[in-house]
């Protein structure tokens, strides 16, 4: 019966690609608008798979995915297609980072500056849907539509009076006063130094906002802050008062404006998506560059880890092995490598430094920084020998950090569980969490965590070119940055996006006619569904049979606070970590 539910769902499957094959070979036709309808969560590159015929539900995650290069490269395409007359952008709930918008903003200017239009509507908007809606000729909101626009802030939370009542004794390993990642297991509030960083993050990334906002609308961006900071704009009728909006509409009037002056009022709107806009020959046949010669684009998303990875992880075996394969590609003259990453695993980001300075010795390896390259992430940057950041990117995190729980009380005093243990020597068990550690044992895994440090500072020296050791000491100690502070200090070269790190590898290159190319290749469909369907997909299915759809919601959402903190991530593994606070929510 199984074998047979197996061929079932591959059918299913292929049947599902045929017809999204065939959905997505609509022909793009004159007095078009490419139609960027904005909701689930905005990644580094879409993933084929989403099963998203169900609409914008994904079987296999909660919202679809939206890539970010594809985004760009759409509107790239557009920006000098004559079918293509403007863009429209539905904001409909989605999630992004702030680089990744900044991105996204400075392409829809890039379009907007060939004199097509750009039209942004939506029924509610926040500080991100806003800052992208800034790049548009005019922002539209539903006329009884919902304004959130009261400046940015940082909730997180501390769980050290939990870990208490649980008899849980947490012990901590660091180097960097700023590193901030441990602080929810032994504080129960944020360090002097965490609110300091905090507090300058969320500054540079509010001044890029004020700046957009104030510039679309015309006025001061001192006002800009009085808006903020004075709840007046909570309403559409109250935004379109301040100059926030352009006007308030309803959608469907608005699709009848587009309607009149682009195919006319009795015709139907011809609406392409971004993927139907890609698939088009005719609208892609520059964007495929020209030449034999190549630039790697190798996308480097998620935590890092050792051995193999995923489309959400960095694995430096799996990543290692994609550039060896562009780096051997006799065509491919340089490689650029996009990371959007807090870190992860010590040991296996030097491993994959240690394979992206082997590849930079053959041929150039520039840098592109996402929402996050920070930790474990920038140490990967570090091998580049040119790095590009967002301003709006955060970065840094220059610190180390361990940490080991003894949850013997826990076991006795809440669960009734005793432990004995046999050794041949008196620490063989070292890091067993059912006893005490040793003075010994701390002081030998404080050493490590101050070696690696070490080591971190090394590289950074290294491939930054900090003549003094003290200079980089003092902006290092776990310290995260923005992109528009980290460029000032030394940590990266220019603020640009990755199209500018592609130009800039192939002026390393001495190349001026190239194809881009992606590592790694995509997955071949039917892997990628049983990848999906052998994991999370069956995870939630079953969690529903079990506990029910609102019993399963409650495990989920606390499972969702655990992931703010660095527990799921860290203390039920050995090793060291570079690595900066699970998510850095700035809303």
């Amino acid at each position: 019966a199984s074998l047979v539910t197996v061929f079932i769902l591959i059918g299913m499957v292929s049947l599902i690609l045929s017809s999204a094959s065939k959905s997505a070979s609509h022909s793009v036709v004159e007095n078009s608008i490419l139609h960027m309808r904005l909701r689930g969560e905005i990644v580094e590159k879409h993933r084929p798979l989403d099963f998203n015929f169900l609409g914008n539900k994904s079987i296999f995650s909660e919202e679809k995915s939206i890539g970010l290069y594809e985004l760009t490269r759409a509107i790239e395409a557009a920006k000098t297609d004559s079918r293509i007359k403007g863009i429209y952008i539905e904001m409909r709930g989605f999630g992004a980072g702030w680089a990744t918008l900044t991105a996204l903003h400075n392409k829809l200017e890039e379009f907007k500056a060939t004199k097509k239009w750009i039209y942004a509507y939506g029924d509610r908007y926040d500080e991100k849907s806003y800052y992208l809606a800034t790049a548009a000729n005019q922002i539209f909101i539903q006329p009884h539509g919902e304004v959130e626009f009261n400046g940015l802030g940082m909730n997180q939370p501390f769980l050290k009076g939990l870990i208490a009542k649980l008899e849980l004794e947490p012990r901590v390993f660091r180097v960097g006063k700023f590193k901030a990642a441990i602080e929810p297991l032994i504080l129960d509030h944020m360090s002097a130094e965490n609110r300091k960083q905090n507090e300058e993050l969320l500054g540079d990334i509010w001044a890029e906002v004020r700046k957009s906002v104030a510039t679309s609308s015309k006025i001061e961006e001192k006002r800009v802050d009085e808006i903020a900071g004075g709840l007046l704009a909570v309403s559409a009728e109250e935004g379109q008062k301040l100059g926030l909006f352009t006007e308030t509409i309803f959608e469907d009037a608005l699709e009848d404006r587009m309607r009149g002056f682009t195919v006319g009022k009795d015709e139907d709107l011809e609406l392409v998506t971004p993927g139907q806009l890609l698939r088009d020959s005719t609208a892609t046949a520059k964007l495929q560059g020209a030449g034999p010669k190549k630039i790697a684009l190798v996308f480097a998303e998620g935590e890092i880890q050792s051995g193999i990875g995923s489309s959400d992880s960095i694995g430096s075996e799996t990543f290692r092995e994609d550039l060896i394969e562009a780096k051997e590609d006799e065509d491919v003259a340089a490689i650029v490598v996009r990371i959007n990453s807090p870190g992860g695993d010590a040991l296996a980001s030097d491993v994959i430094w240690r394979e992206m300075m082997k590849v930079d010795e053959k041929i150039p390896v520039v840098i592109s920084m996402g929402d996050v390259a920070a930790s474990g992430g920038y140490y990967m940057a570090s091998a580049g020998r040119y790095i590009y950041a967002e301003p709006t990117t955060i970065t840094g995190s220059i610190g180390v950090f361990g940490i080991m729980f003894n949850a013997e009380k826990f076991f006795k005093n809440k669960a009734a569980v005793n432990f004995d243990r046999v050794v041949t020597h008196p620490y063989a068990d070292i890091g067993n969490a059912t006893r005490p550690m040793t003075d010994l044992e701390a002081s030998k895994i404080q050493g490590e965590v101050e070696r690696v440090y070490k080591r971190f500072l090394d590289v950074v020296q290294e491939g930054r070119g900090y003549e003094k050791r003290e200079d980089l000491e003092s902006i290092a100690e776990g310290r995260v940055w923005s992109g528009t502070r980290a460029k000032e200090i030394g940590l990266v070269d220019e603020i640009g996006g990755l199209e500018s790190a592609v130009k800039k590898a192939a002026e390393f290159a001495n190349v001026k006619d190239y194809k881009i190319v992606m590592y790694p290749q995509q997955t071949d469909p039917i892997m990628q569904f049983i990848e999906r369907f052998s994991g999370d997909a069956v995870r939630s299915w079953m969690g529903e049979v079990l506990l029910g759809k609102s019993g399963y919601a409650n495990v989920r959402a606390l499972g969702q606070v655990a992931e703010q903190i660095p527990l799921s991530q860290v203390e039920m593994k050995s090793g060291i970590y570079m690595r900066m606070l699970k998510d850095i929510k700035i809303q």
